[in-house]
């Protein structure tokens, strides 16, 4: 009776094992050309992407579509040779990989017009198959191109007009914001016809947040006799600078707060503070924070970097012991 129950079972494995050969070679019989041969066309990109069936069907579905397309934009950024134009900012901290993938993802942002041919299954994994056709891709890339330079131009005119009525900070902001919308076209000339006129909008955002910041100073406020009362930020045409991030450094105590930022008319008033019990004189020293101000004007790296590695022009107020 047992001998007869282990052949039951090993002829029912065998069945089961044989069921499923049997259903692998089918599927195997079955499985389109597209995915025996990848194809090849002069007008198209292709996309195949390949999930295992885990979870519910449209949860795998959409992971292979993702896949496929993901597949297509990787075809696309093979062909981008992604090595920016940095404009003399250093290697460091990620910018330059930073950039690279701003350029990447820009073009992965173009695969708009895709469209679904066809997908498989077998016993174990779920495949789709999608395509774009690159005249489609180029028309997409030429109107988004277009789009990004148009705010790219405007951002930089608003960011001279505000520099001109002493908006400084809001000026840094918009030509941070013309450098931000043309980050995925650094490998590409950006050079644009900005009111008659052909300027390169990337190197003249650049080039006039530089000299905001290098022009950046403290001049002592002449209403106060007491040069430890205030000191007023101005820039290199004397026009005082408000809402500008300043921080404060004791070599005499800990101060609790470090951090100011300048009034309505460029003024910042220094803590009043009694000399440390020592023999020497303290210093507070009180410098233009250069990592907080990139932090508020923008949150695109390139810009933060370009604005952090600037020399901090700073004050030294000696508290005498």
């Amino acid at each position: 009776m047992r001998n007869s129950l282990y052949l039951v079972v090993i002829a029912i494995l065998l069945f089961s094992c044989s069921g499923k050969k049997k259903q692998a070679e089918l599927l195997e019989q079955s499985k389109p050309m597209w995915l025996k041969q990848r194809p090849i066309n002069a007008d198209y990109y292709y996309g195949i992407g390949i999930t295992p069936k885990v979870g519910a069907v449209m949860l795998f579905e959409d992971k292979a579509k993702e896949r496929a397309l993901a597949d297509i934009s990787g075809q696309i950024n093979s062909t981008i040779k992604a090595e920016a134009i940095f404009y003399q900012v250093e290697d460091k901290q990620g910018v330059k990989e930073y950039l690279q993938n701003r350029i990447k993802s820009t073009s992965s942002e173009y695969l708009e017009g895709y469209e679904y041919i066809d997908k498989w299954e077998d016993l174990s994994n779920t495949y789709a198959f999608y395509r774009l056709s690159k005249q489609k891709y180029n028309e997409v890339k030429i109107r988004r191109k277009n789009e990004a330079f148009k705010l790219a131009s405007d951002k930089y005119l608003a960011g001279m007009g505000m520099l001109n009525d002493g908006q400084h900070i809001a000026a840094i902001e918009h030509f941070a914001l013309a450098i931000d919308a043309l980050s995925g076209y650094l490998n590409e000339s950006t050079m644009a016809d900005v009111q008659g006129k052909q300027i390169d909008l990337v190197a003249e955002s650049t080039k006039e947040i530089n000299a905001i910041v290098q022009g950046l100073n403290f001049v002592a406020n002449k209403a106060s006799s007491d040069l430890q009362a205030c000191y007023v930020v101005c820039d290199a045409q004397s026009k005082s600078v408000s809402n500008m991030p300043v921080q404060l450094k004791y070599s005499g105590a800990y101060l609790v707060n470090d951090k100011i930022k300048t009034d309505d008319i460029g003024k910042i008033t220094l803590p009043k503070l009694s000399p440390a019990n020592n023999e020497a004189d303290n210093e507070l020293i009180a410098q233009i924070d250069l990592v907080n101000l990139g932090r508020q004007v923008t949150r695109n790296l390139y810009v933060r970097k370009l604005i952090e590695q600037q020399r901090a022009n700073e004050v030294v107020v000696i508290i005498a012991k």
